[in-house]
């Protein structure tokens, strides 16, 4: 994107109301701006990286080849090099907002498995990122009988304060790489996948979030849900919190909850509905890593009848092939679970109250297409929807239909939070008003 354009999106972005109140626009909107990628170019890019910008992006599904820029992958013990499929943000403080988890889609298909080289989005330093109400995919090969390999959909690293809300990722094997060195607060989100489909490091929050194991075939092999990587010192880990578990019935009963992958994991259950049940040891092996803690509390099953952890592992071999026995009970007592809850794990950074939606407005319409509402200060813009679909946006409490609107259209508001996220529709107004 030429640099002029750049600055006037951002110039433009800051406006004043009819009452001299700051409110801000979209830096850019997918697709009447660009292309997902040319959005997160333009991020990149801004001379002014201490301000937010706000990417929206309109309900579609978006195919995206990644930045194309060549780069070298090992397969089966050959050096390669292929175009990259990968997207990367690198700027802090952007946002990046769609219609709805279900209605915004973005899917890339990489032809190459690996962690180096299948992001569909990846935060490379990319401080402060906010996301909400997209899907991440990472299709890989198209291939439904690819159970486990590895795929991301969205991989963090050494960002700090990223704040993610009811946005999906899917994939297969390693859907979400965590933040290496940082910490993420994710809400009412959803992630899919098959093998150490949560994978990797930092001190990562998830808050009621929906964990689908997918299927992995008729082979009989199990899904893993997380791999924590948790750097030495750290005193949080994986934190999940109020979330649900369910998805291929052939897997209850006889997946892990997660397998320590190196440093010093940590991962904690708590409050968890666990519709498919895990297998009794609930947690196992691998590459002879030992557990810094791999703890439940209250863990439930479909009934809301607490699961039992009598048998969940206490035992793992290092890597010399010796057993040794965890320090730490597997079952935590609600004192130590207090210890998880997210001022605590985030103390004065309170990602939850940041991520809160904005209520929407009370709406009327009259004079056959003069749509009006009462002022909320908290609103960073309002979007006008029509038929529920997002066709305008505007920084005052009113809009006029277009001449032309077909009869019976309905039309609601949503208002947008500081960092762009949009809240639930308001009541609907039928043109015209007769």
């Amino acid at each position: 994107m030429a640099l002029a354009m750049m600055l006037a999106l951002n110039v433009a972005a800051q406006v004043p109301d009819s009452l001299g109140r700051i409110r801000y626009k979209y830096d850019f909107v997918v697709p009447t701006n660009g292309n997902f990628i040319a959005a997160i170019h333009a991020a990149n890019n801004r001379p002014d990286k201490t301000k937010r910008f706000r990417i929206f992006i309109k309900s579609s599904m978006y195919r995206i080849k990644g930045e194309g820029n060549p780069i070298k992958i090992v397969e089966n013990g050959k050096e390669l090099e292929i175009p990259s499929p990968m997207t990367i943000l690198t700027a802090p403080n952007t946002s990046i907002c769609g219609e709805g988890m279900k209605h915004t889609q973005i899917e890339s298909m990489p032809m190459h498995e690996g962690i180096s080289c299948t992001s569909t989005l990846f935060l490379n330093g990319a401080d402060s990122t906010y996301m909400q109400d997209l899907e991440l995919w990472s299709n890989y090969r198209n291939d439904l009988n690819a159970f486990a390999n590895r795929a991301v959909a969205l991989n963090e690293k050494h960002c700090r304060g990223n704040i993610f809300k009811r946005i999906s990722l899917m994939s297969t094997q390693d859907t979400y790489y965590t933040n290496d060195g940082g910490t993420t607060y994710l809400e009412d989100c959803v992630v899919k996948g098959t093998v150490d489909f949560i994978c990797g490091g930092g001190t990562i929050y998830f808050n009621r979030c929906d964990l689908e194991l997918r299927t992995r075939g008729t082979d009989g092999k199990r899904d893993v849900i997380c791999a924590p990587a948790t750097e030495a010192g750290r005193e949080y880990g994986y934190v999940f919190n109020g979330c649900h578990i369910y998805g291929a019935p052939e897997q209850n009963g006889r997946y892990w909850l997660g397998r320590p992958w190196k440093g010093s994991p940590r991962a904690v259950w708590l409050s968890t509905l666990m519709e498919l049940k895990p297998d009794s040891a609930g947690w196992t092996e691998m590459h002879g890593t030992l557990p810094t803690l791999f703890a439940e509390y209250e863990s439930m099953d479909e009934d809301f009848q607490l699961v039992p952890t009598g048998a969940r592992r206490q035992q793992f071999k290092d890597k010399e092939g010796a057993v040794r026995t965890v320090g730490y009970n597997t079952t935590l007592t609600t004192e130590e679970a207090e210890r998880y809850d997210v001022e605590r794990v985030f103390g004065n950074w309170r990602p939850d109250m940041r991520a809160a939606q904005v209520d929407p407005p009370v709406v009327h319409i009259k004079n056959r297409g003069h749509i009006y509402w009462e002022d909320i200060p908290e609103a960073c813009l309002y979007a006008v929807c029509k038929n529920r679909d997002v066709v305008a946006f505007t920084t005052e409490p009113y809009y006029n239909v277009p001449r032309g609107t077909a009869e019976g259209s309905c039309f609601s508001v949503r208002c947008a939070n500081y960092y762009g996220g949009l809240g639930d529709p308001s009541n609907e107004v039928v043109y015209p008003n007769r």
